[in-house]
């Protein structure tokens, strides 16, 4: 039996400890466990983090026989009912759900009703607070609403008015919300509130070092209440009062259900873990009483027990600083250019090093562009396993040397690769931008997560660096040569310091090659100047080149560094972007013309810088990868947008005639 585990990132203590309490359930009923890392669904922040959503397409009964969201964590930006949705269509295959009620489907719930009347009672009546900051989370968690929910009704009911609560949101993560509360206090000017209640610890330990950074001590002055009970709570200065939702037992309790669900025996379809408050230093400021009625669901914390307090406490420090410089040498060798052998070669060894036990690379046989984001990736049919190795059964891909060939379609990984167990193996995919290469299993050591999360990541820009020059070494070596040959005049614009209509064509020709190699999309552009010709004939050329210039700056400014621009006339530009999406480009062109707009400001001597474009996306049908057709379709469309703005400057001047002619016969 194999259970399948659909998490956000494996970064988090919450992840971790989930997975350890579905690992013991697998144990205790002798299943195997594969954990899939998708991001967060339909994410808002982060530009490619959707392409971790791929390897969710493995959760069927073709790989499974069951499977477990932590529907909380992957889709923070979804609705009650749109997480449903999302989670019964994997149904037939047995499924269950932590960290929200979903009809239907076994759910494992944390009630913290509670928890938090108790530690705000405390709060209010013996601390003898008063005025609440409450640090929310941006998006439509059904888990961070009854949260919010179940905290104002508390406060309510204790007589807390709500002139003194205030709401503010931002992530779940240490960095946003320390900057999102210094961006509070910029606005407000004033910090008066006495209490900051926070979603998760990681938001507590930003609120506790902004309150630092501003003058206010904790608790003293501000009292600052988490969730979670991570590890740290307990040896931070001042230590954090939280509330603890047993991670471990939410997975154990939807690992127990889903194997109920899987032998078709009844399960509950909800389970529900109490919270519980933690009471630390962060909210007392005077002493707590345990005798009092709302105490009675409180731990406490004891001097004794303080983890800071412990002889050995600095070893970790030393153990994870050496994690990370591992990491960083390793991105530090990957940098030099290699063929697909030469890392195929070394890459088992290297995953070795990080105290992996068992690994398979497996990519894709073409790269596949997922250029935006997707709920579903469509698994191609033709992979191979591009490296791997286990050291229980002893398979070691370098001593095997067949290229080993496999259907993700319809199978995650062909049999007798990697052995899987209770402890679990952890899925990546392997993506950089845009492109799908493929996607990692691995068998994790001792390691902290972030480092394997860490290396998955530099593995994956190996992959695609590897793949590019792979594809381009013997291309590189005649460009190398052409090259060479031409001097800078040759192949840059004098005036501007961009290239000519020769290095355009050059560049752009190769880049295209390239471009169709991998099946990479683009968008070639056309640009002129309007109204250089009277700005040469009212101000003179020395002007006119001062236009010239300045336009370049801009178009340079606001294009990438691996876009192509050229000037290839007087007033004309081709610009050839590719991996460019049509809405990238919509924002440049706004700010372009921004740009023009306050460079035209500034300009005393009283003319006025725009620039018209016209662009067409590759390939297309007709014309495919080829740079001519595609320049002079994109020509094309620049003069009608030329046109276009010729007859609205002949519209507005009518207007402005006719209007005058009225008022000289008003006049009359």
């Amino acid at each position: 039996m194999r259970i399948g585990l659909v998490i956000d990132y494996v970064v988090s203590e919450y992840a971790e400890r989930i997975i350890r309490g579905v690992s013991l359930a697998c144990q205790e009923k002798d299943a195997e466990l594969v954990v899939f890392s998708i991001g967060q669904i339909q994410s808002i922040t982060n530009a490619f983090d959707y392409q971790n959503v791929a390897v969710s397409s493995f959760v069927s009964s073709k790989n499974l026989d069951g499977v477990i969201f932590i529907s909380g964590a992957i889709m923070q930006s979804q609705n009650k009912s749109e997480v449903a949705s999302y989670i019964k269509a994997f149904k037939p295959l047995p499924v269950a759900n932590i960290s929200m009620e979903i009809s239907g489907i076994p759910s494992v719930i944390v009630d913290n009703e509670e928890a938090y009347d108790s530690i705000l009672t405390e709060l209010v009546k013996r601390q003898r607070c008063h005025k609440f900051g409450i640090l929310s989370v941006r998006g439509n968690s059904s888990e961070i609403k009854n949260r919010l929910k179940n905290i104002k009704a508390a406060l309510s009911n204790l007589g807390v008015s709500e002139d003194d609560i205030s709401v503010w949101k931002s992530t779940l993560s240490y960095t946003p919300a320390l900057e999102d509360l210094r961006a509070i206090y910029k606005e407000i000017g004033v910090f008066d509130y006495d209490t900051l209640i926070c979603m998760n610890d990681e938001m507590a330990f930003a609120a506790m070092d902004f309150c630092s950074e501003i003058g206010l001590k904790v608790p003293d002055d501000v009292i600052v209440v988490g969730f979670d009970n991570l590890i740290n709570s307990d040896t931070c200065i001042p230590t954090l009062t939280t509330i603890k939702q047993n991670f471990e037992g939410q997975g154990y309790l939807a690992g127990m259900n889903l194997i109920k669900e899987i032998y078709g025996k009844a399960a509950d379809k909800l389970s529900v873990i109490t919270a519980i408050p933690v009471m630390r230093e962060s909210s007392r400021r005077v002493p707590y009483d345990k005798t009092a009625p709302h105490a009675r669901s409180f731990e406490f914390e004891s001097d004794e027990n303080k983890p800071y307090l412990r002889t050995n406490s600095g070893t970790e420090w030393y153990r994870k600083k050496g994690e990370f410089y591992q990491t960083t040498n390793f991105y530090t060798q990957m940098q030099s250019d290699m063929t697909y052998d030469q890392l195929r070669n070394r890459i088992n060894d290297d995953v070795r090093s990080f105290g992996i036990t068992a690994c398979a690379v497996v990519l894709y046989d073409k790269p596949i562009e997922a250029a935006v984001p997707f709920d579903y990736f469509h698994l191609p049919k033709n992979a191979h396993l591009f490296a791997g190795f286990d050291n229980k059964t002893g398979f070691d891909s370098t001593v095997e040397k067949k290229i080993i060939k496999c259907n993700p379609k319809e199978q995650m990984l062909p049999d007798g690769i990697i052995s899987i167990d209770h402890d679990g193996v952890l899925v990546f995919a392997l993506f950089h931008s845009t492109l799908q290469y493929g996607y990692i299993i691995l068998r994790p050591g001792s390691y902290d997560s972030i480092i394997y999360d860490l290396f998955v990541k530099l593995l994956s820009s190996t992959i695609a660096s590897v793949y590019s020059f792979s594809l381009a070494h013997s291309e590189t070596s005649r460009v190398r040569k052409k090259i060479d040959e031409l001097d800078l005049i040759a192949s840059t614009d004098e005036l501007t310091g961009l290239y000519n209509r020769r290095g355009f064509y050059s560049y752009g020709e190769t880049t295209l090659k390239f471009a169709k190699a991998m099946g990479q999309s683009g968008i070639m552009l056309y640009c002129d100047m309007d109204g250089l010709k009277k700005i040469n004939d009212d101000y003179g050329h020395e002007e006119g080149d001062r236009a010239i210039i300045a336009e370049s700056i801009i178009l340079k400014s606001n294009f990438r560094s691996n876009d192509i621009i050229a000037r290839i006339g007087g007033d004309e530009f081709a610009i050839l972007c590719p991996g460019l999406t049509k809405q990238a480009l919509k924002h440049i062109r706004a700010q372009i013309d921004e740009d023009c707009r306050m460079w035209s400001g500034g300009n005393e001597v009283g003319f006025s810088l725009s620039i018209s474009m016209g662009y067409v996306a590759y390939p297309s049908q007709k014309m495919g990868y080829k740079i001519t057709p595609l320049l002079s379709e994109a020509d094309s469309i620049m003069y009608m947008e030329k046109r276009s703005k010729k007859l609205k400057k002949v519209e507005q001047l009518v207007e402005v005639v006719e209007e005058s002619s009225e008022i000289y016969s008003e006049d009359d």
